[in-house]
């Protein structure tokens, strides 16, 4: 038909998201398929260990009987896979979408405050997995069975995110960082980490994560400022 006529085939035009809550809709359904893979090798993992497990030792053994998972790769941890790099959008997942939509003047919370921190990927995502509590409690049910342990907490934990969102140990460490005392999430108080109060542990691993009540209802939001959350710097007399 093109050496026919010479006409190019029109592609249709990238439709940006209709506001905010179409935005958050579209990374929810993306989370979703992250979280029900994890729920599947989660419950598959427990039945292998509940079929062997005879003590709580044994349970908490697991991991060198099943083959230990070590973190570093030259002691057989975990490496990126080797299918093709991917190309990323600079603005992430839906990256052309938001895109149209931002030069539509459609305002979409988590890339506006994405672009004035100048967070990551990681960091992203993060937000989404802490906002989707907000939006249906169901999610509170899916994290206290994937962090997997006594404290039955209800909020995803560091080692949480981290297992979710990393593929490789490079991309680990870099995460790690991310959740620093001086990272822009916690400077800015977006996010807040505090252990369980029924857990003994004292690793950062096991310290949950929540979203501040003015990030949550900011980033829910389809009109309320940005200054809401990070104010302007005061000037000085």
């Amino acid at each position: 038909m093109i050496a026919e006529t010479g006409e190019v085939p029109a592609f249709p035009e990238v439709q940006p998201f209709a506001d905010n809550w179409s935005y958050l809709k579209a990374e929810l359904a993306w989370l979703d398929r992250i979280l029900m893979r994890s729920l599947a090798k989660q419950r598959q993992n427990n039945q292998e260990v509940d079929r062997v497990a005879k003590s709580a030792a044994d349970r908490a053994t697991n991991h060198w009987w099943k083959g230990f998972i070590a973190i570093d790769p030259s002691k057989g941890g975990s490496l990126a896979p080797k299918n093709p790099p991917q190309i990323i959008h600079p603005l992430g997942r839906y990256g052309d979408r938001v895109e149209a939509s931002l030069a539509q003047n459609i305002r979409l919370a988590i890339p506006t405050l994405c672009d004035r921190l100048e967070l990551g990927l990681f960091e992203r995502d993060l937000l989404i997995l802490c906002l989707a509590p907000e939006i249906s409690r169901r999610y509170e049910r899916i994290y206290t069975f994937l962090n997997n342990d006594e404290t039955n907490c209800r909020q995803p934990t560091v080692d949480l995110a981290l297992r979710l969102f990393c593929r490789s140990d490079a991309e680990w460490r870099n995460a790690r960082s991310t959740l620093s005392a001086t990272s822009p999430l916690i400077k800015r108080k977006i996010i807040q980490l505090y252990l369980p109060t029924t857990s003994t542990a004292r690793s950062l691993l096991s310290k949950a994560i929540v979203l501040s009540e003015k990030a949550a209802t900011y980033l829910l939001s389809e009109d309320i400022p940005i200054e809401t959350v990070l104010p302007k710097p005061r000037k000085r007399k």
